[in-house]
C-alpha cells in the first residue's frame, strides 16, 4: 500500500504543554521554523533534475512529490491561519483527493519550478504565521489528524519540514535539527497520541532527559531526540531501545 503522509536544546525540561503556545512564544517559534524550513529548502536546491525524480523514504512518492507537498502544506496552513484569525473557516485543503492531485501534478513540474514554489510557499506561511503572534478570534482550527490549537500550528508544521526534510534521504539527518525545533516535533506527537484512544501504555525518556508518560505500568523507550522521532513518525526502531515489547504506535 502506497503510504501517504497526512496534513500531517539546551536545559533539559519535562514538558507537555500541547503547544498551544502563547502569543509572546511566537517570535522563537518562529525563527526555531525559519532555520529548519532554509535548511528544508537548502537540500532542496542541492538536488539534480535526476535526483528530484528518485524515491523517497515516502513509499510511492520521489523527491519531488516531497518537496511539492512542503510547498502545498504551506498554503494549506496560510488558510488556516486566516481562519483563526477571523473566525470564518478555512479548511487547508478543499478535499483529500484534491491535495494529491495537486502534488501529483506538481511532481511533474521542472526541477527549477519545483524548487521555486517550495521557497515561494514557504516564504507565504512564514509572513502568515507572523499573525499568530496577535490575539485570535478562533483558538483553535482542523487539520487531517483532528482539532490542533491555532498557535500550535507552528509544531505541525514544524514537524512536516523536519520529518520530510528527512524523506529526501539525503545525507541531512534528523540529528542534525535545532535541540527546540526536536522538542516542537515531540511535542506535537504526544499532542497526537493523547487524542487517541488506541494508544498502549508506555513512556517516553529521551537522552535529553524529556519524558512523557501514557498510562501506567507500560514498557519503557529510550533514545536521543532525534531517534525517538523517527520511531514515533516512522517506526524506524534502530535509534530507540524499548524495555519490554510494544506494539507499533506510530503518530502517522
Amino acid at each position: 500500500m502506497v503510504r501517504r503522509p497526512p496534513d500531517p536544546g539546551g536545559v533539559a525540561r519535562q514538558t507537555d504543554h500541547m503547544n498551544a503556545f502563547a502569543a509572546a512564544q511566537i517570535p522563537a517559534a518562529l525563527r526555531r521554523l525559519r532555520r529548519e524550513t532554509d535548511m528544508f529548502l537548502a537540500t532542496a536546491d542541492s538536488l539534480s533534475e535526476d535526483e528530484l525524480r528518485g524515491p523517497s523514504k515516502c513509499e510511492g512518492w520521489t523527491r519531488a512529490h516531497v518537496v511539492t507537498h512542503v510547498a502545498r502544506n504551506a498554503d494549506a496552513f496560510c488558510n488556516l491561519v486566516e481562519w483563526a484569525r477571523t473566525g470564518v473557516e478555512k479548511p487547508g485543503y478543499t478535499s483529500p483527493e484534491a491535495r494529491d492531485a495537486e502534488i501529483e501534478d506538481g511532481a511533474t513540474r521542472p526541477g527549477a519550478e519545483i524548487k521555486a514554489d517550495a521557497r515561494a510557499a514557504c516564504e507565504r506561511f512564514a509572513q502568515a504565521a507572523k499573525q499568530l503572534r496577535t490575539e485570535l478570534v478562533t483558538e483553535e482550527v482542523k487539520i487531517g489528524s483532528g482539532p490542533v490549537p491555532a498557535r500550535g500550528l507552528l509544531a505541525v508544521r514544524m514537524t512536516e519540514v523536519l520529518v520530510h526534510h528527512d524523506d529526501l534521504d539525503t545525507v541531512w539527518t534528523l540529528a542534525e535539527a535545532g535541540p527546540d525545533a526536536q522538542l516542537d516535533v515531540l511535542e506535537e506527537a504526544v499532542r497526537r497520541l493523547r487524542a487517541r484512544d488506541d494508544v498502549p501504555a508506555f513512556s517516553i525518556r529521551t537522552l535529553e532527559e524529556d519524558e512523557w508518560t501514557f498510562g501506567e505500568g507500560g514498557p519503557l523507550v529510550r533514545g536521543e531526540r532525534a531517534g525517538v522521532i523517527a520511531w514515533i513518525t516512522r517506526n524506524v526502531t534502530a535509534g530507540v531501545s524499548c524495555d519490554r515489547e510494544l506494539s507499533n504506535v506510530s503518530m502517522f
